[in-house]
């Protein structure tokens, strides 16, 4: 007799879903969140065995089960029946959590096949010094990316491993030396750009721009937000892909071809936020990158010169990953008084950091509306 109405059909459903974690859970969030591949590796392997061995004791269970069952028929008694009835329950929890852990293993040696190398317990150990070192300046990151500073937990563990408590420092100097060593191939660079719909057939702003093929690089588009939202999120996503710089273009703002080589020479010679010069879309001819002059806000000039500025704007502007690692979220903010752009570039003047424009490199801003070209 069925206790609900269609419990055959729910009973089909069950079994057609039991698996704990799903296949993308497994993946991204059981071994592909360690930060080195001879610990994801490691942590596949161990997830593997522990579901094998869950499988040969459920095995185990369910003969002991059947066993069960089978003396308690026997007995033909009432009570006997009701306790045969309940194991036949537990069995077919038993058989699900078993089809479920099977799911999951399949999964499991799906992703290990993939590994390219298999990894021997001397190789993983060689290789734990690299590994702490990248999960624990995470962690401390993630802790000043949240709230301002780093927690006293990861504070012991930087500590544990002889690092200070500004791991971003590290970030720099590995960045430094990586460039020192071995050129560009280790920089990575994210190139974002914010629009109001998704980009289907690319992004004219960022058409003909030379990044050398040397440099690793990530293009993003985030769409359908508010402009502060928008940036958060492009900071956020930067960050977490943890690339070394942050190429940030407008879609109305047009440099030419070769702005990032510019820009990145800027910030091999220790700038930290540098971006192009272009005016503001209106008939008065003013650049929208703002200086003092004589404790008074101007607006900059194009000289063909490199200033310090007060204010970035943002339609073409490289940062470094310190811009952000100094800073806290949220990092652009708009209000009545201020732009995402001025929001930001006080932070990064509160940090410390110093930004410039170097106003040789010209941009064009066009009118979304009219199509009109300033320049």
């Amino acid at each position: 007799m069925a206790i609900i109405e269609g419990e055959s059909e729910l009973l089909k459903a069950m079994t057609m879903l039991a698996q704990p974690r799903t296949d993308y859970q497994l993946e991204h969030f059981v071994v592909g969140k360690h930060e080195t591949e001879e610990m994801r590796y490691a942590h596949c392997v161990l997830n593997i065995k522990i579901k094998y061995n869950a499988l040969r004791r459920a095995k185990i269970q369910l003969e002991k089960i059947d066993y069960q069952i089978k003396k308690l028929k026997k007995k033909g008694d009432k009570l006997s029946e009701f306790k045969w009835r309940d194991k036949e329950i537990d069995r077919e929890e038993c058989v699900g959590a078993s089809l479920g852990a099977m799911r999951e293993l399949n999964s499991l040696v799906k992703i290990w096949k993939k590994f390219e190398h298999k990894y021997t317990r001397e190789e993983i150990n060689s290789l734990q010094g690299e590994y702490w070192d990248k999960r624990i300046t995470r962690q401390a990151n993630d802790d000043i990316m949240a709230t301002g500073r780093i927690g006293k937990g990861n504070l012991e563990a930087l500590g544990n491993i002889g690092k200070g408590a500004k791991p971003e420092l590290d970030h720099i100097r590995n960045i430094e030396q990586n460039y020192l060593e071995e050129g560009d191939k280790n920089i990575k660079v994210m190139v974002a750009v914010a629009t109001k719909d998704k980009a289907v057939d690319g992004l004219p702003c960022l058409k003909g721009i030379d990044i050398p093929t040397t440099i690793q690089r990530k293009y993003y588009n985030c769409y359908g937000r508010s402009t502060a939202e928008a940036y958060n999120d492009i900071a956020m996503e930067f960050l977490k892909d943890g690339a070394d710089l942050l190429f940030i273009m407008e879609d109305d703002t047009f440099p030419p071809s070769d702005v990032f080589i510019r820009l990145y020479e800027h910030i091999k010679q220790g700038k930290k936020a540098v971006g192009g010069w272009y005016p503001k879309r209106q008939e008065r001819y003013e650049g929208t990158s703002i200086v003092l002059e004589d404790g008074k806000r101007e607006f900059l000039t194009a000289d063909g010169e490199v200033h310090e500025v007060k204010t970035l704007p943002m339609g073409c502007v490289l940062y470094t990953a310190e811009c952000f690692y100094k800073t806290t979220h949220p990092y652009f903010v708009t209000t009545e008084i201020l732009t995402q752009d001025s929001f930001f570039s006080q932070k990064l003047r509160e940090a410390g950091i110093k930004m410039y424009c170097d106003t040789s490199i010209r941009c064009k801003h066009i009118d979304r509306v009219t199509g009109k070209v300033y320049e």
